[in-house]
């Protein structure tokens, strides 16, 4: 069966860069934990970024029947 590519992640968070495809999460705090801490970055949406497919997986954000390790599993790396 064929593997279609995912849509591009809806943001990114300014701070630390991890992005999320959850419309909730959209100019909300990021819930992300760096050097022990909760990250203090916002996720901004995605019309400001440059998004690259990620090559590893062809933007399926898998690879076989594993979650592709590059993108996470969300099929875009940002630029």
């Amino acid at each position: 069966m064929p593997r279609f590519a995912r849509p591009k992640p809806l943001g990114a968070c300014s701070e630390c860069r991890a992005i999320t495809d959850l419309l909730e999460q959209v100019n909300h705090r990021c819930s992300r934990t760096v050097n022990g801490r909760r990250c203090a970055g916002i996720y901004h949406s995605n019309l400001s970024f440059v998004w690259d497919k990620c090559q590893a997986c062809g933007a399926t954000g898998r690879v076989g029947s594993q979650v592709c390790s590059e993108c996470k599993g969300m099929g875009w790396h940002l630029t």
